[in-house]
C-alpha cells in the first residue's frame, strides 16, 4: 500500500512538472512599429508599419497603416536628424533613409489626428511610445485615445505635453483596451501656433508594445496534454498493482 501511494505521488508530481513545462506563458512583444523609413525627404510619408513578416527583424508582429485627417499638403517626409535613433528598435535594419513624419502649419491643424488599427484580441498591458522633434511654434500636446467602432473615441490618460526640444521620447505607460480585431488607436494634436511651412512637429519611431496572452486553443492543448499524461500514468499504476497482487 505504501509503495502504491509513493507511485501515485510520483505520477502526480511528474504530471505537474510536465504541465508547468508546457503551460502557455504571456510574453511582452512589439506589436506595431512605424519607422517611416521607406520615403524620401519632401515626399509622401511612409505610413505602412514595418513587420517581421516583411523581412525586417526589428519590425512589429502586426501589419497596419496610418490614416490621417491632417490637411493634405501640410505634412511630408523629412530627415529625422536628432531623433533618428530615438525609440528605434535594437534589431531595426531599415536605417538608410532616416526619415520621419513632419507636421507643419500647426495652427490650421489643431484637433487633427493620425491613427492606426491593431488586433487587440490577445493583448493586455499595452504601451505606446514615439520620438518627437518639436519647435516652439509646433503642437504643445497630443492626446492618445481608442475606438471600437471608428466613431466614438475614449481618451487614454491625460494628453502628453510636447515641449520645445530636438529630441524627446513620449511614452504612455501601460494601459488596457477592449480586446477585439480592428481596434483604432489615435493621436490627436493640439496647441499649434504657426501657419508656416517650417519644420514644426516631427514624429518618428512609433512603437506599440503589449503583453500577448495565450490563445484559448493553446490553453486547451496544454490541458489535453496534461489529461493524457494522467491517463497514461493511471494505466501504468493499474498494471503495476496487478503484477504485485499476482
Amino acid at each position: 500500500m505504501k509503495l502504491h501511494k509513493l507511485s501515485l505521488f510520483g505520477a502526480v508530481v511528474g504530471a505537474l512538472i510536465f504541465m508547468a513545462a508546457l503551460a502557455p506563458r504571456a510574453n511582452a512583444a512589439l506589436i506595431v512599429y512605424f519607422n517611416f523609413e521607406d520615403a524620401t525627404t519632401g515626399g509622401a510619408p511612409d505610413f505602412v508599419a514595418d513587420t517581421i513578416a516583411a523581412g525586417n527583424p526589428g519590425g512589429g508582429q502586426q501589419a497596419s497603416t496610418i490614416t490621417t485627417n491632417y490637411t493634405a499638403g501640410n505634412f511630408e517626409s523629412a530627415a529625422a536628424l536628432a531623433i533618428a535613433s530615438t525609440n528605434r528598435t535594437a534589431a531595426d535594419i531599415d536605417t538608410t533613409a532616416n526619415q520621419a513624419l513632419s507636421l507643419f502649419k500647426s495652427s490650421s491643424n489643431n484637433g487633427k489626428y493620425i491613427q492606426f488599427t491593431v488586433d487587440s484580441t490577445f493583448l493586455q498591458d499595452l504601451s505606446l511610445s514615439f520620438a518627437v522633434d518639436n519647435n516652439g511654434n509646433g503642437f504643445n500636446s497630443v492626446q492618445l485615445s481608442y475606438s471600437t467602432n471608428g466613431t466614438t473615441f475614449t481618451d487614454i490618460g491625460s494628453a502628453f505635453a510636447l515641449t520645445t526640444g530636438a529630441n524627446q521620447l513620449i511614452t504612455s505607460g501601460t494601459f488596457n483596451v477592449p480586446q477585439q480585431p480592428g481596434l483604432i488607436l489615435r493621436l490627436t494634436f493640439d496647441g499649434g501656433q504657426s501657419n508656416g511651412n517650417n519644420r514644426q512637429t516631427v514624429i518618428d519611431n512609433i512603437q506599440l508594445n503589449a503583453t500577448v496572452i495565450p490563445e484559448p486553443a493553446t490553453v486547451v492543448s496544454g490541458v489535453l496534454g496534461f489529461c493524457g499524461l494522467c491517463w497514461h500514468q493511471r494505466r501504468r499504476l493499474i498494471r503495476s498493482l496487478r503484477l504485485r497482487r499476482a
